[in-house]
């Protein structure tokens, strides 16, 4: 895959379109140095944003958790957006949305810094997130030695990058145990989601899913409740313990950038993947979502 600083193209940055090479910023950035730096993924889908407000009215949450406002309104970022989409001519794609703090102070406390904002989009290679053939293996996840912390050590209802760190550590020692993802457990050694999508259990027809105590709410997590409410799947949210994956009979992640994908395996128990019909209702029913043939209705918990 091409390095990200090595395409071309254009990316909005602080209110204009520039060229992709000069979407720079300065070594002694805030955000670089004290994760004061927020932002949201998006996935293109012939040619046009998938719940994008909802991606932004988040991103403004996030960053109001983390104690700054966005320099820009909701409107003038989904113009951006599709300003970038239509300028790289993006039919099925991904559009990042970045802000984070600017350079003024290198310390600590940072009242005064200015905010900036960059919209860059690309295209979604095959295999982007799992491989080609994921929909139809599986994958598979390895449970990790870090935890996420409960909301009172951390910020953890904002999409700040500094949240991901753990995320980051722990994907990459799964991959290298020959797992494709991990599974995260919080302070209290329950379930709470894979290091970039959250993540479903079935059991005798019903779904279940851990409470967002300790994560983001997730957009296609809320997407994926409202297509069981709609298939009449009965679905629980609750407290899963480490032990849960053992009692269940079948699991997926979701998110963004993944949509909805079976999981084969994880640490030593196997799933089998043929003939789940909860978890073939919920992909059948988020792919007529994406596509604008749904009459399920996902509401914006993120405007508030």
């Amino acid at each position: 895959m091409l390095p990200f600083d090595q395409r071309t193209g254009h990316i909005w940055l602080d209110g204009r379109l520039v060229d992709w090479a000069d979407a720079k910023l300065h070594v002694l950035t805030h955000g670089l140095h004290y994760a004061s730096s927020v932002f949201e993924g998006v996935r293109v889908y012939g040619g046009a944003p998938f719940m994008l407000r909802e991606h932004l009215a988040r991103l403004r949450t996030s960053a109001r958790i983390l104690d700054f406002d966005l320099e820009h309104d909701e409107e003038t970022l989904h113009r951006a957006a599709l300003d970038v989409i239509a300028k790289a001519g993006i039919t099925e794609g991904y559009v990042r949305v970045n802000a984070w703090r600017g350079s003024e102070v290198i310390q600590t406390a940072a009242l005064r810094t200015s905010v900036h904002t960059s919209v860059a989009a690309w295209e979604i290679p095959a295999g982007y997130y799992a491989a080609a053939d994921a929909l139809r293996t599986g994958i598979s996840l390895a449970t990790a030695e870090y935890r996420r912390p409960s909301p009172r050590y951390a910020p953890v209802k904002s999409k700040a990058a500094g949240n991901y760190m753990i995320g980051t550590i722990s994907k990459n020692h799964a991959l290298r145990a020959g797992f494709d993802d991990a599974l995260l457990l919080d302070d209290e050694d329950n379930i709470v989601e894979a290091t970039g999508a959250h993540v479903f259990f079935t059991r005798g027809g019903t779904l279940l899913t851990p409470t967002t105590r300790c994560t983001i709410d997730g957009i296609t997590r809320a997407c994926v409740l409202a297509i069981a409410d709609h298939e009449g799947i009965p679905y629980e949210i609750g407290d899963l313990d480490a032990g849960f994956p053992a009692e269940a009979d079948g699991a997926f992640i979701c998110g963004t950038a993944c949509e909805i994908l079976p999981v084969a395996r994880i640490d030593d128990h196997h799933y089998d993947l043929t003939g789940n019909d909860v978890i073939g209702r919920l992909i059948t029913g988020y792919h007529d979502l994406i596509a604008g043939r749904s009459p399920v209705k996902v509401p914006n918990a993120w405007g508030r």
